[in-house]
């Protein structure tokens, strides 16, 4: 077998992988200790654990959108036009993906969702600003100030 240095590298690859995810899971069993006894605690004042939400954002990433696509897709829409809603990018983005709007509400709803996360973080750094509120709202490029 002519491949010996493959093999070799392979093996200590795997080897030092291996050991990761010992480590790794050594440090959630020390996490998960921790945590069974706070609730411990909560629950000797009297409050339910499960009542307390996670701290920040757990966000799945989409097999539909590159790093960094949504807010690129939005900031090229308000290049094209002078007011955008979630919903136009979402149809525009399921379009390019050969993907049918019309006909797939669950996906369509999550494109929502993502795209409306985007604009929230988006307004919240100045760049684009929201009009109206609730489901007929709509975005702007933000204005620069150049006073």
């Amino acid at each position: 077998m002519g491949d010996t240095y493959v093999i070799s590298g392979l093996r200590e690859r795997r080897a030092e992988l291996a050991r990761q995810i010992v480590d790794a899971q050594h440090a959630l069993d020390l996490l998960r200790g921790d945590l069974i006894h706070i609730d411990a605690v909560l629950r000797l004042y009297g409050v339910e654990a499960g009542d307390i939400p996670m701290k920040g954002r757990v966000s799945i990433r989409s097999a539909y959108f590159d790093r960094n696509e949504i807010s690129r897709r939005v900031r090229d829409m308000l290049r094209e036009r002078e007011t955008i809603s979630a919903d136009d990018v979402s149809v525009r983005a399921m379009q390019d993906k050969r993907l049918d709007p019309d006909n797939d509400r669950k996906l369509r709803t999550d494109f929502n969702k993502r795209i409306l996360v985007s604009l929230h973080d988006m307004m919240k750094a100045g760049q684009v600003e929201r009009i109206g509120k609730g489901r007929g709202v709509r975005w702007k490029l933000a204005r620069l100030d150049t006073d």
